[in-house]
């Protein structure tokens, strides 16, 4: 799918600073460009991304939540290819490897230049253009989306257990362990929320407090006033900043 040559290109901003959400907004205006967002975690940008018409995204890599800037630039990529700029104040190598790894069109070190956003974003246009422009036969025609899997396999007593997800309730951070809640028993994954968070179908699974999801297909009731949320026989508090995301994602009548 190549970027549109006359219409103005958009750009989703992904920034969880207000303020320098604020000037990016600004300076994509000033070099052209028409913002998207600014979205201030992953699950925002994930919903801007198959809502919105979206050409081309800049990412903040530090971004607060469970889901960074590059582990959402991979979520992006698996639902419609687009140019990934990625913009942060992390110069450590281990953070350039991998964002290297999810092929970005440009990674900018903050602050950055009006001038030097400008050529990196015309860049990434240009490429993007080229390469598709160069594969016809695959821009003409989507490729596949493979499902996402229902399942993982769980390392328990040396044994390699099948959890499927739709069984699982809610997923919990517990120091260095993830609690996968099912309606008979928990089961404890050696894993940051972070990682294990990638596993989960982001259609399936929402966000409700900072080291909290749940499974909606498991919600039984929301308490909007109180702030409490059933998910199973589990009686969860919903933290304000998740809320509004949450209502948006049921379906309410009445």
């Amino acid at each position: 799918m190549a970027l549109p040559a006359e219409s103005v290109v958009r750009v989703l901003v992904v920034e969880d600073e207000p303020l320098y959400a604020e000037q990016l907004e600004a300076a994509l205006q000033d070099l052209g460009y028409e913002p998207v967002g600014p979205a201030a975690d992953a699950r925002i940008a994930l919903a801007l991304h198959r809502t919105e018409t979206i050409d081309l995204a800049l990412l903040d890599v530090n971004l607060r939540g469970s889901v960074d800037g590059i582990a959402l630039a991979a979520q992006l990529l698996a639902h419609r290819p687009i140019p990934i700029v990625f913009l942060t104040s992390l110069t450590d190598g281990a953070t350039f490897t991998r964002a290297q790894n999810t092929g970005p069109a440009a990674f900018l070190t903050k602050p950055v230049e009006l001038a030097a956003l400008g050529r990196a974003l015309a860049l990434a246009v240009h490429n993007f253009g080229q390469h598709h422009a160069a594969t016809p036969a695959l821009a003409a025609e989507p490729l596949p989306v493979a499902p996402l899997p229902d399942a993982l396999f769980v390392k328990e007593n040396g044994l390699l257990e099948k959890i499927r997800l739709s069984n699982v309730q809610s997923v919990m951070a517990e120091d260095k362990l993830c609690c996968l809640t099912l309606a008979e028993r928990t089961v404890h994954v050696r894993m940051a929320l972070r990682e294990l968070v990638q596993y989960l179908p982001p259609e399936r699974f929402v966000q409700i407090q900072r080291s909290y999801y749940v499974n909606i297909e498991h919600i039984e009731r929301l308490d909007p006033v109180r702030h409490l949320l059933q998910v199973g026989k589990q009686l969860l508090p919903v933290s304000r900043l998740y809320q509004d995301e949450l209502l948006r994602r049921l379906r309410t009548i009445g």
